[in-house]
């Protein structure tokens, strides 16, 4: 594989995916994609309360550290969560600087890094910058859109 490798996958749609019957199956794709040298990162909205007193923001901690640990079980890495300002008037500008920071920080070609995400309106941010994005909609597509670009990556 040439390059680096950036996968990118809704926060929401891990921990939704993390919590149901198709866990497993998440990890093996992640952590197959990982070890063949992706950079995983999870992309989320900015909290509106980044108070560690609020119940919800120990849950919504929660998610990424078990996600977290069960995928270095698997033999994966999670880089880290990459939290997108949240802008009622200049969101669609905030997705479109999340992308092209995270192609900087991570030092990746937009045609090396991957989107898979539920959400239309990032899909169409990342496409701006030649990202390959995909929509997924369900727990059960986000599973075969990444099993099939690790095997895909895994034969390149």
């Amino acid at each position: 594989m040439s390059g680096q490798h950036l996968l990118l996958v809704s926060r929401r749609d891990l921990i939704q995916a993390n919590d149901g019957p198709e866990a497993d199956r998440l990890i093996r794709a992640l952590a197959s994609l990982t070890r063949q040298g992706f950079h995983f990162v999870a992309t989320a909205s900015q909290p509106d309360e980044w108070s560690r007193r609020r119940a919800e923001s120990k849950r919504s901690r929660r998610g990424p550290r078990r996600l977290r640990d069960r995928l270095a079980e698997a033999g994966g890495v999670l880089d880290g969560v990459y939290y997108i300002p949240h802008s009622l008037l200049t969101q669609r500008a905030r997705r479109e600087e999340a992308i092209g920071d995270l192609l900087e920080r991570f030092g990746t070609k937009a045609s090396d890094c991957y989107l898979v995400t539920t959400n239309k309106k990032f899909i169409a941010a990342a496409k701006k910058f030649g990202v390959k994005a995909q929509k997924v909609n369900n727990i059960n597509s986000l599973c075969k859109k990444l099993e099939s670009l690790a095997e895909t990556m895994g034969t390149a």
